[in-house]
């Protein structure tokens, strides 16, 4: 069995060395980036690389919860471009869904992750906060108007109950604080409505796929 596993090894770098060494560049130059961004502005490169509770020293569940979305949204991101890839060249009116729904899942992901809207852009211009829930509301609009005949032919109440649910957390953010644990109640709405966000197109890639496997 070694001497099995050990050919099958080497016919594995002969065929795939090179692919593997060009791909593996990759993320080493984005390290690089990193260190010299560090470098360039007196940041602790450490900082940069490390888990955020580690580097702020706190506990290992602080933010557990904004963690979690985020593997919800990645996953999101993932299911719709690999569906998407498998049935691009396919006659299916459900593509655009998969496409456009992973594209606004890595760009909300995003968002979230770096807190762009709320700490990054808003350096830049003082109402990027505001701009950015436009090209929100926008994209999301025109999405839904662009697709509703074929949205309304998959699970489609998930995605609108998500809509609910970023709404109620989106006006929580924005108003004064009313009720005791405010800021609780609006991370509780944004994560149920990204798990139905992810449930509606984790549904929605499968019954596809399995529309089309037939």
């Amino acid at each position: 069995m070694i001497q099995m596993i050990i050919k099958k090894l080497i016919d594995q770098v002969k065929l795939h060395f090179f692919t593997v060494l060009k791909w593996v560049l990759l993320p080493f130059i984005l390290m690089f980036v990193v260190f010299w961004v560090g470098k360039s502005y007196d940041v602790e490169v450490s900082n940069l690389t490390r888990d955020t509770a580690a580097v702020l020293h706190g506990h290992p569940y602080d933010g557990m919860i904004s963690m979690l979305g985020l593997f919800l949204w990645s996953a999101s991101a993932a299911i719709c471009f690999l569906a998407f890839a498998v049935i691009r060249k396919a006659d299916s009116e459900f593509k655009n869904i998969l496409l456009f729904g992973g594209m606004l899942s890595l760009f909300l992901g995003f968002d979230d992750t770096f807190q762009l809207h709320e700490e990054v852009f808003i350096h830049a211009f003082p109402f990027a906060e505001k701009l950015f829930y436009l090209v929100y509301i926008g994209s999301i609009a025109g999405y839904f108007l662009l697709q509703w005949r074929n949205l309304f032919e998959t699970k489609v109440l998930f995605w609108v109950v998500a809509m609910c649910l970023f709404l109620v957390s989106m006006i929580l953010d924005n108003v004064d604080p009313f009720i005791s644990h405010q800021v609780y109640y609006e991370d509780c709405c944004k994560f149920a409505g990204i798990f139905l966000w992810f449930m509606y197109y984790a549904n929605t890639a499968y019954s596809v796929l399995k529309l089309e496997k037939r």
